[in-house]
């Protein structure tokens, strides 16, 4: 179940132009057309609904300026390992507004806010493809650089002072974006407009850190949370800084909760993660506040604080082996030697938007 919780943010621009004897002066008819006008608007603007299976939407500027969560951000994300990102990717976390990751069967995709061309990120980006960068620039605002990094197919998607998008895996997503910002895709809902997580309330969203899935659940999901996912269509976590090295965590199940004992079983359900061996990892069995449950006919949210130097603690225990895929560096070889797994091939995701004609 923790697989499908998350993971964070990455990415990487260029233009040329030469020049002819001047010709002559054009006519008014002759005048080209200025460019049409891009999407404006968040990143989850241009995750699309079909086909996500989870997302994190985090601000990391605000995170890293929180006093409470100095010590625990330094633990788990060490200076060196930051400067070292933001050398080989051109993104520097420390001072990123906004960032979204979104996972798809056939692919992760990360987005970032860009307040400027992008040059940076798009140079690093195309020293580490192998045998070269496809570019393609289908407005002028807007570039998309294709190829290979390892074994894995990378996009990725560049809009002049807006985002910039890393698409690992399939390509469809940075498609998607790219697709969105043009303005071609207006019968397919961006994530938060989908039908699953436009049940969630707006309070989720306006965390330093959120998680979203879409239901319907199925499987070990279905049997999670003393089955309470099966009546779900979607979950939604948030989690904020409070003073004294304390976080508040809010958990919040969309759907139809008929039965009065929801909210008895929701208890349960936090009971048992807390009793779990990872809830002692992450500190969930002495929470600084005893959860506050509350239920509505479409909706059960949990409130709890935490103190946050356990969780940081038990969370990097429980990720230290990820670490290089979270931060983008090169994944340690398998134990017995051996070639790591070929990545999906290039077909078209299943359920993600068409483009509108």
């Amino acid at each position: 179940m923790t697989r499908r919780w998350g993971r964070a943010v990455i990415a990487a621009t260029l233009l040329a132009a030469c020049g002819a004897p001047a010709p002559a002066p054009k006519t008014a008819a002759e005048t080209p057309k200025a460019a049409a006008p891009l999407h404006e608007g968040p990143l989850t603007d241009f995750v699309p609904a079909a086909g996500l299976r989870w997302m994190v939407v985090v601000r990391p500027a605000e995170l890293s300026s929180a006093p409470s969560l100095k010590d625990a951000l330094a633990l788990l994300l060490p200076e060196p390992r930051l400067d070292a990102f933001a050398k080989s990717s051109g993104v520097e976390l420390r001072e990123l507004p906004a960032g979204v990751a979104a996972g798809f069967d056939y692919s992760t995709l990360y987005l970032f806010q860009l307040d400027n061309s992008g040059s940076a990120v798009q140079r690093q980006f195309s020293e580490r493809l192998v045998g070269g960068p496809r570019v393609v620039s289908p407005h002028e605002k807007i570039r998309r650089i294709t190829g290979v990094i390892g074994r894995t197919p990378e996009s990725l998607v560049l809009i002049d002072g807006e985002l910039g998008a890393v698409s690992v895996g399939s390509a469809t997503p940075a498609r998607v974006v790219e697709l969105y910002a043009l303005g071609k895709l207006k019968k397919s809902p961006p994530a938060l407009s989908g039908a699953a997580l436009s049940a969630l309330p707006k309070s989720v969203g306006s965390a330093p850190l959120a998680f979203y899935a879409p239901g319907p659940f199925e499987g070990e999901w279905a049997r999670g949370a003393r089955g309470l996912l099966i009546n779900a269509v979607a979950i939604g976590v948030s989690v904020r800084p409070l003073p004294g090295k304390k976080v508040e965590v809010t958990l919040v199940l969309a759907g139809d909760w008929p039965k009065p004992d929801a909210t008895t079983r929701l208890v349960d359900a936090w009971d048992d993660l807390a009793a779990s061996n990872l809830g002692r990892l992450l500190g969930l069995d002495h929470p600084a506040a005893a959860p506050i449950v509350s239920a509505l006919p479409d909706q059960l949210k949990m409130t709890v604080e935490l103190d946050v130097m356990p969780l940081a603690q038990g969370l990097r225990a429980a990720v230290l082996s990820e670490v290089w895929e979270i931060m983008d560096l090169p994944r340690p070889a398998p134990a017995g030697g051996g070639s790591p797994p070929k990545a999906p091939g290039e077909p078209k995701a299943p359920g993600l938007p068409e483009e509108t004609p």
